[in-house]
This record gives structure tokens, sequence and C-alpha cells, in this order.
């Protein structure tokens, strides 16, 4: 304790201590600093706050503790940004919203928001890979020489296909399937999709001259590569019906057609 202290009576003591003590409540905020070669390290639940200067009460910036525990009350670490504006919109962070449903923040992603709060690009936090949102249209083009994309082979023949980037974890289909009709003889068969050569699904045309419609959504992770892109293939197989009579003369022909495709997130 300073000497001049230890010359005064208790009274005078205790009064020159509190009135330090208001003299550094007031003076207890950083103004210009610098960092050279060191660290400015925040435990337990700390946060940095950036307020606006046109409201003061109002978080522009938050770095660290973002008062969203898990279920157990642990608070979750991470960083958002909000519009400085009176309705302070959350405008893009890196955090997981639903953290009090669950134990430990496993699914924390990267979001942009528009001014009404929702999504315009989110990463992927169940895959860990590639974009989440939005959803991208994939172009499907028919690589058959009719309008219609068909087949009339027996063997596996490609009848529509792209390039799909890798760098979404999901790529959606809806797919549709008919044999035709040949002399009253209906044509059956096959179809499969295939990505970069490997077959992701399968499923059987029945010769009933009806159409069968099939969703499907790809597990793109196994090669998820950005920058890169797979050829996604969709072929048919003939296995019934007619063998002559056909367009062009042959047999039956299996058609398919895409009527959807994008890439989604998990």
């Amino acid at each position: 304790m300073a000497q001049y202290l230890r010359t005064q009576s208790l009274e005078a003591r205790v009064a020159e201590l509190e009135r330090q003590l208001e003299v550094l409540a007031r003076t207890n905020t950083i103004g210009s600093t610098t960092l050279t070669n060191g660290n400015l390290v925040l435990r337990q639940g700390g946060s940095i706050l950036v307020m606006s200067v046109q409201d003061p009460n109002r978080v522009v910036c938050r770095i660290g503790d973002l008062h969203n525990p898990d279920i157990n009350g642990v608070p979750q670490m991470g960083m958002q940004l909000f519009r400085d504006t009176p309705a302070n919109e959350l405008t893009m962070a890196l955090w997981q919203p639903d953290a009090y449903t669950g134990s430990g923040f496993p699914t924390q992603f990267w979001a942009v928001y528009d001014g009404s709060g929702r999504y315009v690009f989110t990463t992927d936090a169940i895959s860990k890979k590639g974009v989440a949102m939005p959803w991208r249209p994939v172009a499907f083009n028919a690589t058959a020489f009719a309008s219609a994309p068909y087949a009339q082979d027996t063997g596996w023949t490609e009848i529509s296909s792209t390039y799909v980037p890798l760098d979404a974890p999901k790529l959606y289909l809806n797919m549709a399937f008919v044999g035709d009709q040949i002399g009253g003889v209906n044509t059956g068969g096959n179809y499969r999709v295939l990505v970069s050569g490997t077959q992701v699904t399968a499923g059987t045309v029945p010769a009933t001259f009806n159409w069968v419609n099939a969703s499907l959504d790809v597990d793109m992770t196994p090669y998820y590569a950005p920058g890169t892109a797979a050829q996604v293939s969709i072929q048919v197989q003939r296995t019934s019906g007619a063998t002559t009579g056909g367009r062009g003369g042959g047999a039956g022909a299996i058609i398919g057609s895409v009527s959807g495709s994008f890439q989604r997130g998990s």
C-alpha cells in the first residue's frame, strides 16, 4: 500500500480506495491497442463484441460465446455478424442454431442470411463436405437420336448423361421410364444410374405400357473434389417384348426421361 495511505486515518484510507476504484471503473476500456507477436486469449465462455456507433446497445459482431448453449448449458463458441440497422438482422454466422437440442456442437456450419432471415448460402453440416444451400439445377441432355431418349438393345445403353460438379453432398434425380407397345406386345426392361462408371441405383421397367417414376438422392460425398466434375449416366436395357416392328423396324424400346435434377445438401 502507498506510504501516504499508511499515515491517514482508517476512514480516509477507505475513502481514498473507493475513489481509486471509481477511477478504475471509468477507465477500464481499451482505446488504441496493438498486439505484436502476442495473443488475446478468451476463456470460460468469453466473447468479443463490436457495438454500433448509432446505438451503443446494438451488437454488430460477436466472436466467442454466442449465447446459444447446448442442452447441458455449455457455451457455444462461434461468430455472428449482424446488420447495423434497427432490426439488427443476422447476416452471417458460424454456429449451430439448434445447439440446445443436443450435447456439443457437431453440426456447426457457415451461413449467409438475407434480410428476412432466410438462408442464402450454407456449408453442409452433416457430411462436412461442400455446399448445402442453395440447391442448384443440373441439366441432363439426351444422347439418343430421337427427341425422347430410348434404347432397343438387350445390352445396357446410355440414353442421358451430364457432368456434375463435385462440390455438393447430394444429387437429386427424378426420372420416368416406360416400355413401348408393338403390335399389342408390351416391352419390358431395366434402368440404372452410374456415377463415374459405378452403379448407384437400378430398377425394373415392367412390360405394362405404363410409366415408372423413380426419385433418387445420389450420395456424392465419395466423389467430393471441388473444382472437378463426374459423369452421371442413365442407362436402360430391353429384356422382353417384340423384336421387330418397332422404331426403325427394330425391337421394342425402353424410353427414359429426367424430369428434375439438382444438387442439394445432406
